[in-house]
């Protein structure tokens, strides 16, 4: 019996989603996993690229895809707590190699960190992770050996689930 193109095309489409999995779970933190996923949209247009991932679905469905994942993980790091996002922050900016006083001021001041907040996100959501991101950053700048962030940073794997995916309520 010979399966459709559809049923080909939806079990690309469930690997892509596994495969994709793997490789954000790879990395520490939900902060680090919404980096990542940030980085594979193209500022230009919107759309996330990945030119690897071409060869097993098509760029629409890769959008797609690569959209729900970073709604996910962008829900995820709304929900850290400000002393978590303080010391994921430092846990990133250690993984850059960077000094942190002096990246937390830079990233103040330019606020690259708004690249991270997923299209078509409501004002609203976009304000509360701007304002939580520049509340952590003041925490490095102004309290760096502040013993409620001297700790490890947790990491939590991220559940990928396209049923509850919705699309922002504006």
């Amino acid at each position: 019996m010979s399966e459709s193109a559809n049923d080909i095309g939806a079990k690309a489409i469930g690997s892509l989603e596994r495969y994709f999995a793997r490789a954000v779970d790879l990395a520490s933190t939900p902060f680090q996993r919404l980096v990542f996923v940030g980085s594979l949209r193209d500022a230009y247009t919107g759309r996330y690229v990945h030119q690897g991932w071409s060869q097993v679905a098509s760029a629409e469905e890769v959008d797609a895809i690569l959209d729900d994942f970073h709604r996910n993980i962008f829900r995820v790091v709304l929900q850290l707590s400000i002393i978590d996002l303080s010391k994921e922050l430092r846990h990133h900016f250690g993984l850059l190699n960077q000094p942190e006083q002096r990246t937390s001021l830079l990233w103040l001041e330019t606020e690259p960190f708004r690249d991270l907040i997923p299209p078509g996100c409501s004002p609203a959501l976009r304000e509360l992770f701007i304002s939580q991101v520049r509340i952590a950053l003041e925490v490095l700048c102004r309290a760096p050996n502040w013993s409620e962030i001297a700790g490890p940073v947790r990491s939590e794997p991220v559940r990928f689930d396209r049923s509850t995916s919705q699309p922002w309520p504006n």
